[in-house]
């Protein structure tokens, strides 16, 4: 794959423009009563083998690419601060999605991961699935062991943004961005480059003193510099909020992680490894529905994109965090054509790529210490029992 180049970004762009025609259709179909389409879809039961209810814990706050988790209760669940709840279709269990973000739907310090085995301390709660990322499913894979059993985003939408006319020629690739470091035209602006795939970058060769660390997920050192640096962001968020606001309203492009050479999942919905015996019979019949709300999200997103919209507009995820309507459906038509949620074809959804987690692995092995175990294999941090080969995004 390569950079997005104006091409994509007219497929971009084009995709909206289809999804805004698309989703009245589909908020005609689920305008019968909220909640109506996951009762009707969702009927594999629950009650005999699973928790009641069932929890799960997201890394962040509610947004488009949480969707599917959505789909599976519609819009006629309880809005709280920090969770959303209600029947999971007409499974027989209810379902609880607590919001992420340490020190915010977390408690501070806390990860998605981590309360697998310590709880949410904000919300009180012991979550049975979190979601993962695959990096450091091998970094804590002694203190916080997880399995991952799906991964609905296939392509992690992490990445670098820059302007489309100071860079006309982009970057999509390590050498490009070494060759950008050289040139002395500006700097990268990141989370951190003491792990995950800020570490890589620096490890791969791009100069260290390239980058500023610091990235909270904000875009004004981009402005501040006119452009001519790169800015961590996500492909599903930042070339729109660019192209329309954020004090810049002029075209960016982007790269992803994967692009770059590092194969992370993001979002990986795992289980505390000393839990797997006990809510296996649970995640067998549980993993295909969730499977099946990844399908119909992508499928016919608009309930809940008004949902997410109208929880978020409440104030229930966080006092200061809003996604209006047009950044949902960027979103959602990115996923789309980008193929972030998947895999799509002949591959099962959210089934896990055992080649991508064995290159990972080989990726973060110098990184380990005493976080991990040191014998960790891929086998022991991702499995693909409970996906059903039968379910998949065209």
């Amino acid at each position: 794959m390569t950079a997005m180049t104006p091409a994509r970004t007219a497929a971009a762009a084009a995709a909206l423009a289809l999804s805004a025609t698309a989703l009245p259709g589909a908020a005609e179909e689920h305008a019968q009563e909220p909640g109506a389409f996951a009762r009707q879809a969702y009927t594999t039961p629950l009650a005999d083998v699973c928790p009641d209810p069932f929890i799960i814990q997201k890394d962040w706050l509610a947004q488009a690419n949480h969707g599917y988790l959505y789909q599976m209760i519609g819009a006629g669940g309880a809005m709280e601060s920090g969770r959303y709840s209600g029947p999971l279709g007409s499974t027989g269990i209810d379902l609880v999605i607590l919001g992420g973000g340490g020190g915010i739907g977390l408690g501070q310090g806390e990860t998605a991961y981590s309360a697998l085995y310590t709880g949410n301390s904000r919300a009180g709660l012991m979550p049975h699935l979190g979601f993962h990322e695959l990096d450091n499913a091998f970094i804590f894979s002694e203190r916080f062991p997880a399995v991952g059993v799906l991964a609905a985003v296939d392509v992690s939408p992490q990445g670098l943004f820059w302007d489309r006319e100071t860079y006309p020629e982009g970057f999509s690739s390590v050498e490009d961005l070494i060759g950008f470091a050289e040139s002395g035209a500006g700097r990268i602006y990141v989370s951190t480059i003491q792990r995950t795939w800020g570490r890589y970058l620096v490890m791969s060769g791009v100069p260290a003193d390239t980058f500023l660390e610091g990235y909270r997920g904000d875009g004004e050192v981009f402005v501040i510099n006119n452009g001519t640096w790169l800015n961590q962001g996500f492909i599903t968020n930042e070339p729109f909020a660019f192209a329309t606001g954020n004090n810049w309203e002029r075209p960016i492009d982007f790269v992803t992680v994967g692009e770059l050479g590092y194969p992370n999942y993001t979002g990986m919905l795992s289980v505390a490894t000393g839990r797997m015996d006990e809510l296996a019979p649970c995640l067998e019949r549980l993993v295909p529905v969730i499977q099946q709300a990844i399908v119909d999200f992508m499928a016919e997103p608009r309930e809940i994109l008004d949902l997410l919209h109208a929880y978020n507009e409440a104030g229930h995820a966080a006092s200061w965090w809003r996604t209006p309507m047009p950044n949902l459906e960027y979103a959602h038509a990115t996923m789309g054509e980008r193929g972030i949620m998947g895999p799509t074809g002949e591959t099962p959804v959210g089934a896990i790529d055992m080649d991508r987690v064995e290159r990972m692995h080989a990726i973060v092995t110098p990184w380990l210490d005493e976080r991990a175990n040191p014998d960790v294999t891929p086998e022991d941090v991702a499995t693909n029992r409970f996906i059903d080969p039968t379910i998949g995004l065209e």
